[in-house]
């Protein structure tokens, strides 16, 4: 009998919570905000940049679980389907703010200068230099790469779950994160060389 992954264990469990939701469970709904929560914050903080707005962002997409618990879909990734939600979300009262034009994952607006309070947190938590040296590469990324890194590496979405989350082609999910990560890889060996010259 082969065991089980942690992936596969929560994606059950995830689907066990969805069919209770879908029933009118409402602990059940307290369990997916409780277990993903965390999470969606932290991917909407990095679409907006604004805490309070992905917080009550977050709230809107649990608000309208509930509230459509009786017409969602039995089979759904919960997973993706969340960030599906949320990105949505965060981009029409981004939208609605005049904050932020439609065409976001297509603009090459530059993230702020300062690092984010999540990374300044890991820096100083971890003293770890190479966490800084890969926060300063990922401020090197523009928003459509910084956000498919983060997709893939910080969530575990697959390239095809991403392409439909962003609207894109698979392939130029693809392309897009190997230029990412190109561009990543030059800088980290970039600092590596002036760590050796020093």
């Amino acid at each position: 009998m082969q065991k089980r992954t942690h992936s596969e264990n929560r994606t059950e469990d995830d689907l066990l919570l969805w069919t209770a939701l879908r029933a009118s469970d409402r602990n059940a709904l307290g369990k997916l905000f409780d277990a993903y929560v965390r999470e969606l914050l932290t991917y909407g903080y990095r679409i907006s940049q604004d805490m309070a707005l992905t917080k009550d962002a977050v709230q809107d997409v649990f608000v309208d679980l509930w509230a459509y618990r009786e017409t969602l879909s039995p089979t759904v990734e919960v997973r993706f389907y969340l960030y599906s939600c949320l990105r949505r979300t965060l981009l029409k009262q981004l939208k609605d703010r005049r904050q932020l034009s439609t065409d976001w994952a297509e603009s090459d607006m530059t993230r702020q200068a300062e690092p984010s309070a999540e990374t300044r947190w890991v820096e100083l938590e971890t003293g770890d230099q190479q966490q800084a040296r890969i926060s300063n590469g990922l401020q090197t990324l523009s928003n459509r790469e910084y956000e498919v890194v983060s997709l893939k590496y910080y969530t575990g979405l697959k390239i095809r779950q991403i392409a439909s989350l962003l609207n894109l082609k698979e392939q130029t999910v693809a392309n897009t994160l190997q230029n990412a990560l190109l561009k990543l890889r030059k800088h980290l060996i970039h600092f590596l060389f002036l760590y050796l010259l020093f």
